[in-house]
């Protein structure tokens, strides 16, 4: 029993440890931007010696990596409760809940969303675990179109009616690799993935914010209208 308790608390220990270390990344990342993530600049924040940082994480990019996960990981947690406070029977409103959800949560998080979709960290190779959760976050919305699909909800405007047949081999190709899922639903998914993020994007690095000002939920809201009419959703 006494071996277990205090296992536990090595366990804590460690957990509280990696959790401050990770806290002082966000707020490098905040202060400085990503690229100027220092392990050697945690330490000192920490008073501890660079290399008793390892016992949490070996190097710099195993660190990242887990910042990466952690992003995602509200990411996707975000746009799964969205896309989930309506009926699989609404795909409208589903489609519409995860739009806002997506752009709320990269104005609440701009430093996590500019981590996992800003400029790439130079030196830093995406770890495959992180590559998961990436994949994670696109099959949410994914999904709210395949299932808008076979419930036959999905009347595209002359716009989307047809794929170029390189196009169209090319996704038939990366669903089969996937999951069975039409070559119409991925790209329908990519289309509508596109200008979501376009506009988040351009709003978070403020390009577009001398135009619109005040404006830009209006407009990021008639957009998604838009695009939810010209698929035949409403």
């Amino acid at each position: 029993m006494a071996f277990t308790m205090k296992t536990h608390r090595r366990q804590q220990q460690h957990d509280h440890s990696r959790e401050q270390i990770k806290a002082i990344a966000w707020k490098q990342i905040t202060e400085n931007g990503a690229s100027a993530l220092s392990l050697g600049a945690i330490a000192r924040e920490l008073g501890v010696t660079p290399p008793a940082l390892y016992r949490y994480f070996p190097s710099r990019d195993d660190l990242v990596t887990a910042l990466i996960q952690e992003a995602y990981a509200s990411f996707v947690a975000a746009l799964e409760s969205a896309r989930d406070a309506l009926p699989e029977a609404d795909p409208a409103g589903r489609l519409r809940s995860l739009c806002l959800a997506y752009r709320g949560w990269a104005i609440d998080h701009p430093q996590q969303y500019i981590l996992i979709f800003g400029t790439p960290i130079p030196g830093y190779r995406l770890d495959p675990a992180a590559g998961l959760a990436a994949d994670h976050s696109f099959l949410v919305l994914l999904d709210v179109f395949a299932t808008a699909e076979a419930a036959g909800r999905i009347v595209p405007s002359a716009g989307f009616e047809e794929l170029p047949p390189g196009l169209e081999a090319q996704l038939e190709a990366a669903v089969r690799r996937t999951r069975p899922y039409s070559a119409r639903v991925l790209y329908l998914a990519l289309a509508g993935w596109s200008f979501i993020h376009g506009m988040t994007s351009l709003e978070l690095d403020q390009h577009s914010s001398l135009i619109l000002e005040s404006q830009a939920d209006a407009f990021f809201r008639l957009e998604v209208e838009r695009f939810i009419r010209s698929i035949g959703l409403a």
